[in-house]
């Protein structure tokens, strides 16, 4: 049976602070969704709730989100590669291949939300687009929105993959984690929560739906943080 011995390194501060940086990142992603699509509802109703956020907004709150998002894409980097300094073997295949994977799901979180705050844009012109230009308008809308979910799904694989490798090292003993936090494991975070989030009732429900990704990384590197801040020396 593994033990988990404190972990004695001479950049303890370093992992510490990386691991704080990588919180931040989720905090700001999810102040980014909020900026972007946040209102109080059902999740049931979130569209139509989303719809009407995108159409009141001022386009500067619509461009600060949008904004947001490279910023906490690059936060969310520094949380990950902590995580992967919690390999026994960081510089081993699996935890490089773990850390590439992570990084090429923060960089695509950070790019989807600023396409997204176009879209949203895209949406407001079409508001106030005049009846010949107005199926021009729609028709950009949707070319935007079909490439927002391929980035979507596309972007799920990597991140996948990267928690597949995560939850395997962890339950094998290979990490300085302890083996019950592969219960935060991002991709079964995804299978529980989100469920319950898509059921959420009013007033949170769509907070919670919209904010859904940030507040799962959020939960993810809270639970690696805390489980190890008190054996890092």
């Amino acid at each position: 049976m593994a033990t988990f011995a404190p972990v004695h390194s001479a950049s303890s501060s370093t992992h510490r602070l990386t691991g704080c940086i990588g919180i931040l990142g989720a905090l700001l992603l999810f102040a980014g969704d909020m900026l972007l699509l946040g209102h109080f509802g059902s999740a049931t109703d979130f569209r139509a709730g989303m719809l009407e956020t995108i159409r009141s907004a001022p386009p500067a709150r619509l461009l600060a989100g949008g904004l947001l998002g490279p910023v906490a894409g690059a936060l969310l980097v520094a949380g990950f590669w902590q995580v992967c300094q919690r390999v026994q073997e960081p510089k081993g295949r699996a935890a490089r291949a773990m850390l590439g994977l992570f990084v090429l799901f923060a960089v695509g979180m950070a790019a989807i939300h600023s396409v997204w705050a176009v879209f949203e844009l895209v949406i407001q012109s079409c508001g106030s687009a005049d009846s010949t230009a107005t199926a021009a308008c729609q028709a950009l809308a949707a070319s935007v929105q079909g490439y927002m979910r391929l980035s979507l799904l596309a972007l799920a694989v990597p991140g996948a993959i990267a928690s597949v490798i995560l939850a395997v090292l962890v339950l094998r003993g290979r990490t300085h984690l302890p083996r019950w936090t592969v219960l935060a494991n991002p991709l079964l975070l995804v299978a529980v929560l989100l469920p319950a989030f898509a059921a959420a009732p009013a007033p949170i429900g769509a907070v919670l739906l919209g904010g859904s990704a940030s507040i799962l990384l959020l939960v993810f590197f809270a639970v690696a943080q805390g489980s190890i801040w008190g054996r890092v020396q």
